[in-house]
């Protein structure tokens, strides 16, 4: 849509001058300009009616339409189902500008991939079971390609089955939780035929059936393949050390390395391409991984192109592909110089030099990929908007605007715009703040890479004031055949970087100060001290401690306006002094077991708001409203006169308000509870809820979305979605089965 600013309506105005006649001009400033006036009322005006015309013009095409137009689009083309609100990152307006293409190529597999990826907004894989059954074949024409037995011999067959091996170098630990992401979707082995049904998602493998397979998670780059800049501002991951190895993990959690999709082929450029698995967002299995090496040491891969690069050292440069090796599957026999074992299940990397483990001490940085199902907690995806609604719900007046800003990065020589560590980006932003002689200042303190800072951080908020510590790059600015000049305040980048903060924060804030949290991982606690701070934002942050607010001697005014609001975050708990006001929480994970404790939310005089968040551990606050929610533990509300839980799960025996379409409701089984597909925070379906979780549950939110921290992403509405709009494309005798969510 074109929007009309100052520039444009002077530019109108100057156009409409240049109409009129020389004389008449001249005339007009000798007589003090009123036909020029009068042009300018007009020229606004004309602005008005010149935008209104190329909305209209806009709105023809489904491409470049309102959001509000789309559904009118779908009536045009035939399009008679409901077009519902899917959650949020998704659109009709693919499905109704290929709505013709569909209908002619209706009856092909291809296309049953292809509205089910444009709907859902998921990849998908279409799978035709026909050519997957065991038979007995003539002589004359072996079927080679699916033998009724399977072959020990082709590891590579049996890897795509899903049953995943322990493959690491050295097994004296216990396997770890290794989870089948692809269901079967990339299996070849031929089965016989099964009699039980395809469409409740059980019997697959028969003559008239077709599997669609949807992938509804995906794929977070972390690191720059091809850098335009240095190498140590590509965005490289700092490895964390773990028990003589490292982990690509930040907090240390075993997760499974990913491979990106590849772009510029595919199912997304190929209507008649079917989803392989280059093609989809699935964990990075060793002998993939080892094909890739294989190939990019023979010179038939760039090593940009691989899906996991090493670098020892800050300044060094990425290590060859003969120099990567893959845990279980290559021995280098006499090993020397730097060599670096990939465990492709676990994340782990064994780093060698000249045959011994290098100190735990060595800076090791990977540029990988790793999964999630949301953008939800500390990651390299674009954070702009979220950060743009957490800056704008914040308390803190802000008429000063962005005062002063500087970038952090690790190894920089200090000056004006750089410093070399966070602790000494926020003492320039306390001094700066402190100076300054209006209230409403604001300091943007931009950590611009991915690695890890270690030791405790202190960030002292003068009054009336605010520092925003976030996770982003703050690039020069270059002049057209010039030399770059200095960066312009105010200005950053929230995206591509995810820095780690192994240590504490303590904050200490004047009164009506305030602090905004970006986009990083925090291995310990967030404290904020006895002060009157007005104001803190934890907006897309990992934090594997907790949240607290302490009172020190002055329990009763201490902090005693303070608003915490957690937004798309990932905490350990939150506790919080009696003299706190307000707590919220939104499509957030709130899991006490992270900091290995009991209480996931704790402050006597509290006013907690939930919304579409999972909470586990108990809750103890002064009162409570909750949307569609999980509270996975007791909850405990002093009063309970105020405040409402709406589509939430309620732990049995909790003391909460009024409840409308709660579960367990009344009559119901005081034994239904969430199942999970992974409890474990390093896996990439971290409290996302399992296939067999309770309808009441999975389909119990607000507007027949799921419910707890998923809850955004529509996840029921797609599927059921994605039901009605295949049934029409499918070929009569054929049945469909969809897998996925």
């Amino acid at each position: 849509m074109t929007e009309v600013g100052p520039l444009d309506a002077t530019a109108r105005e100057r156009r409409l001058l240049e109409l009129l006649p020389l004389h008449l001009r001249k005339r007009d400033e000798q007589s003090g300009g009123t036909l020029r006036a009068l042009l300018s009322s007009v020229a606004d005006e004309l602005a008005v009616l010149e935008t209104d015309i190329e909305n209209l013009y806009d709105g023809w095409f489904v491409e470049t339409c309102a959001e509000w137009l789309v559904p009118y689009l779908a009536d045009l083309v035939g399009i008679d189902e409901p077009l519902p609100e899917l959650g949020v990152g998704t659109s009709w307006r693919t499905v109704v500008g290929s709505t013709v293409g569909y209908r002619r190529r209706k009856g092909t597999v291809a296309v049953l991939e292809q509205i089910a990826r444009d709907v859902t907004g998921w990849p998908a894989r279409a799978v035709e079971y026909f050519g997957l059954l065991a038979a007995t074949t003539h002589v004359n024409h072996v079927r080679t390609d699916r033998p009724a037995v399977a072959s020990l011999r082709r590891q590579a067959l049996l890897d795509l089955t899903g049953a995943a091996q322990d493959l690491r170098a050295e097994r004296t630990g216990p396997p770890p939780v290794l989870l089948d992401l692809t269901r079967g979707a990339l299996d070849q082995l031929a089965r016989t035929a099964e009699v039980r049904g395809i469409e409740q998602g059980r019997g697959r493998h028969g003559i008239p059936r077709v599997g669609i397979f949807l992938f509804p998670w995906q794929t977070y780059e972390v690191g720059e393949a091809r850098p335009t800049g240095p190498l140590q501002e590509a965005g490289w991951a700092q490895a964390r050390p773990s028990e003589g190895a490292f982990t690509v993990d930040p907090l240390g959690y075993s997760a499974p390395l990913f491979a990106a999709p590849r772009t510029g082929s595919g199912p997304a450029s190929d209507n008649e391409h079917l989803a392989q698995e280059a093609d989809l967002p699935v964990p990075l299995r060793p002998r993939r991984l080892l094909a890739l090496l294989q190939e990019a040491r023979a010179g038939g891969l760039e090593p940009a192109d691989l899906p996991v690069a090493v670098r020892i050292g800050h300044t060094a440069e990425p290590l060859l592909p003969e120099q990567l090796l893959v845990c279980g599957l290559e021995d280098p026999g006499a090993p020397t110089g730097d060599l670096v074992y990939v465990d492709a299940l676990t994340g782990r990397l064994h780093v060698h030099r000249n045959g011994a483990r290098v100190p735990a001490g060595t800076e090791v940085f990977v540029r990988y990929a790793h999964g999630g199902v949301a953008d939800v907690g500390a990651g390299t995806y674009d954070r702009s908007e979220l950060l743009d609604q957490a800056l704008a719900t914040d308390p803190f007046e802000a008429p000063e605007g962005v005062v002063g800003q500087v970038a952090v990065r690790i190894g920089a020589m200090e000056s004006e715009f750089v410093v070399p560590s966070v602790q000494e980006g926020l003492a320039r932003a306390s001094a700066a703040l402190a100076a300054h002689p209006r209230r409403g200042a604001t300091y943007v303190v931009a950590v611009g890479d991915s690695a890890r800072y270690e030791g405790d951080l202190t960030a002292k908020i003068p009054e009336h004031s605010r520092v925003v510590l976030v996770a982003a790059a703050w690039p020069q600015r270059q002049v057209p055949g010039g030399d770059p000049v200095p960066p312009r305040v105010g200005t950053y980048v929230p995206d591509a970087l995810r820095p780690h903060v192994q240590g504490r924060v303590e904050v200490v804030g004047g009164r009506g100060g305030s602090l905004v949290l970006d986009g990083l991982v925090l291995d310990g606690d967030l404290t904020v001290g006895p002060g009157r701070l007005g104001g803190l934002t934890v907006s897309q942050c990992t934090i594997g401690g907790r949240v607290r607010v302490v009172a020190g001697e002055q329990v009763a005014t201490a902090n005693g306006e303070l608003r915490v609001n957690l937004v798309r975050s990932v905490v350990g708990g939150v506790e919080l002094a009696a003299s706190v006001p307000l707590l919220e929480v939104g499509d957030s994970v709130v899991d006490c077991r992270r900091a290995q404790g009991e209480l996931a939310l704790t402050g006597a005089g509290t006013r907690l708001s939930v919304r579409g968040s999972t909470v586990r551990g108990e809750v103890r606050v002064r009162s409570v409203s909750a949307d569609s929610s999980i509270l996975d533990g007791l909850v405990q509300v002093e009063h309970r006169q105020t405040g409402c839980l709406r589509f939430c799960f309620v732990r049995p025996g909790s003391r909460v308000p009024r409840r409308f379409r709660c579960v367990p409701g009344e009559g119901e089984r005081a034994d239904i509870a969430p199942v999970y597909a992974a409890e474990d925070p390093g896996s990439p379906l971290y409290l996302a809820l399992a296939r067999s979780c309770p309808a009441v549950i999975a389909e119990g939110g607000e507007g027949g979305a799921e419910m707890g921290v998923h809850h955004h992403l529509g996840r029921p509405l797609r599927l059921r979605a994605a039901h009605r709009h295949l049934a029409p494309y499918v070929p009569a005798g054929l049945e469909i089965g969809i897998f996925g969510s």
